[in-house]
């Protein structure tokens, strides 16, 4: 009797015993591993070649405050997802490279820049997750180097010479907040002494809610035209929620950080892109301390931001080395200093200051520029250019030759010294323009009471159309199809000669066409409108042929709602070979009494051959009257 329950417990208790041992407080894990592999220190380390998800299974071991140290060496890159569930600081849970014999960690993948928006993120930071930290290593050739997954709402993280080379985008940070509940966003992150080399499209990027987060002793260098192959290359960008969205990014601070060698080419007379810092108008409180910016083909820093603060930056060797759009309050820059700004090609000039709302710039220098300032002349309505305005301030401009003053309109000017184009004259008195501090003085509470931080109250949105096809999808909205089935965009086809979305079958049963988003920040997201029931409406043409047993039904973003295909409403009998209007109840593809909270697309299932398109117009969403 001992014998058999001894045989039968005895795995039980080695598995536990063991579990136990694996659920030290720390791990250790070197890429062959080492001793018996338990983890227990170096010379037992954990593989991480022994399994593809070794590294996932270890910090999976890990509790709250624990750490997981990767000795130095050579890791192939595969994709890892770390989730983090501390509730405090002392809870922290750590992935750390240690250098060994000169070398730390290094991961490397084989993304190449050709590949664009294949491969894989080397880190994903799942939803939700709190008080994590990834510290000491290198990541090559990967997609992405650290991400916080779809949605986000992600909370204190810290990233810590964490050092990127070859990418597409190296560090991407999703929000996931609502414009009703703008404090589930992803927040309290700090990254710090992190370096960017050769990327195709970001640096850093922010969006859909991100807050409270400082980039600190951070560069980013694109890699000028060799390493050119994507549009719109940026080193730091804050983009918050799609327009009208309610979603916004704010309080973020970039602190010694470096911003290089951002390169867009066009054919022909066209506008070159590429730009250091950039944000755009649903983000604000963006604070830049002692940033710099060189060699970008449009802009050093290209702010839409409502009012960024930028105290002691550089940018020199830009197509614009300082624009900033908005008008209310506007941007400060405060001991800034502009020098030699550079067209590399493409249309409009290169100035030193371009702006279309207003800008205070104080105690600052502006060098080496035919055009050191201006305000934004084209296509500007007199009432536009009525309101703009750069107030220069206590500050040295230099002009071009039979230049002796900036223009009264749109200036307002106070204690300068203006001085010919190179001149190396010196102001008489107490106008030092920019001047190197020292880092231990603390600028930001010197200068931020000359601008204040604002705020934005959460609130719903009004219960109105939301259009997702008119002529064109929005920004992340794509056609898809499945076992014979497609759709497409067919010019001429839409209403008024317009662009139609075009269904086809080759025929079968079961095939289906999809128009979709994947991305949270495209999706509609019904928790920030206010409570209405909603409608799909869409025009529809079907020609002269008939199209029986055709169903619709709808995409949630989210998994949880249970949805329901409906029969597509018109006449689909061939006798109506005109534009029809349909409408469908959203409530119509629920069953069990589910809710929808959010739409990401729909499909429609043919169920047959088609002789010619079923075209489909004016895709919106609108609540029922």
């Amino acid at each position: 009797m001992l014998h058999t329950f001894t045989k039968r417990c005895f795995p039980i208790f080695t598995a536990f015993f063991l579990s136990l041992l694996l659920r030290a407080d720390d791990l250790y894990m070197l890429p062959q591993g080492a001793g018996d592999q338990s983890g227990s220190d170096w010379e037992n380390a954990l593989s991480y070649d022994q399994f593809p998800d070794s590294l996932e299974q270890a910090w999976g071991k890990l509790n709250p405050g624990d750490t997981l140290f990767l000795g130095g060496g050579d890791y192939t890159a595969k994709p890892v997802k770390l989730s983090a569930n501390g509730t405090s600081e002392k809870e922290i849970k750590t992935l750390k490279g240690v250098t060994q014999d000169g070398k730390r960690p290094v991961f490397t993948g084989e993304w190449q820049k050709e590949d664009k928006g294949s491969g894989f993120a080397m880190f994903s930071i799942t939803p939700e997750s709190s008080w994590w930290a990834i510290e000491n290593l290198e990541i090559r050739n990967c997609r992405e180097a650290v991400v916080t997954a779809s949605p986000g709402r992600v909370s204190n993280g810290r990233i810590t010479d964490v050092d990127v080379q070859g990418t597409r985008d190296a560090f991407v940070f999703l929000g996931g907040a609502y414009a009703s509940k703008p404090e589930v966003g992803t927040h309290n992150i700090e990254i710090r002494d992190c370096d960017v080399l050769h990327y195709t499209k970001r640096g850093f990027r922010f969006r859909d809610g991100c807050y409270d987060i400082q980039v600190i002793n951070c560069t980013a260098d694109s890699g000028g035209k060799e390493w050119y192959i994507e549009p719109f290359p940026m080193s730091f960008n804050v983009i918050g929620g799609s327009k009208g969205s309610g979603v916004f990014d704010h309080d973020i601070t970039f602190i010694d950080c470096i911003a290089r060698n951002n390169y867009h080419e066009k054919d022909g007379d066209s506008y070159w892109n590429g730009d250091g810092f950039c944000a755009e108008s649903t983000a604000y409180n963006l604070t830049y301390i002692r940033c710099e910016s060189y060699g970008n083909t449009d802009g050093g820093w290209d702010d839409k931001s409502p009012n960024p603060l930028l105290i002691s930056c550089i940018a020199k060797d830009n197509k614009k080395n300082y624009r900033f759009w908005n008008q209310e309050p506007g941007a400060l820059l405060w001991n800034c200093i502009s020098e030699a700004p550079i067209k590399r090609g493409g249309n409009s000039n290169s100035v030193g200051l371009w702006t279309g709302g207003r800008v205070r710039v104080i105690h600052s220098s502006f060098l080496t520029s035919k055009t050191p300032m201006e305000v934004n002349t084209y296509k500007v309505t007199p009432e536009k250019k009525a309101i703009m305005n750069i107030t220069v301030k206590d500050s040295i401009v230099e002009l071009p030759e039979g230049v002796t003053a900036l223009p009264e309109d749109n200036f307002t000017v106070e204690n300068n010294w203006i001085r010919a184009l190179a001149s190396d004259a010196e102001p008489e008195g107490d106008i030092p323009g920019y001047t190197a501090f020292p880092k231990d003085r603390d600028l930001l509470a010197e200068i931020r009471p000359m601008q204040p931080l604002i705020e934005t109250k959460a609130q719903f949105l009004d219960a109105k159309t939301l259009w997702l096809y008119r002529d064109k999808s929005p920004s992340g909205w794509y056609t898809s199809g499945w076992k014979g089935v497609g759709m497409t965009k067919k010019s001429g086809q839409g209403i008024d000669g317009g662009t139609a979305l075009a269904m086809v079958s080759k025929g079968g049963n079961g095939g289906g066409a999809n128009y979709r988003t994947k991305r949270q920040s495209a999706s509609i997201q019904f928790i920030n409108y206010s409570k209405a029931d909603w409608e799909l409406r869409m025009s529809i043409r079907t020609g002269d042929q008939a199209l029986p047993k055709m169903e619709i039904n709808i995409i949630p973003f989210s998994d949880s709602p249970k949805t329901v295909e409906v029969a597509l409403p018109g006449d689909l009998d061939g006798s109506e070979s005109g534009w029809q209007e349909i409408s469908i109840p959203l409530k119509d593809f629920l069953s069990g009494g589910d809710e929808l909270t959010d739409f990401a697309g729909f499909y429609i299932r043919a169920n047959g051959a088609m002789p010619t398109p079923l075209y489909i117009e004016n895709v919106r969403l609108e609540p029922a009257k």
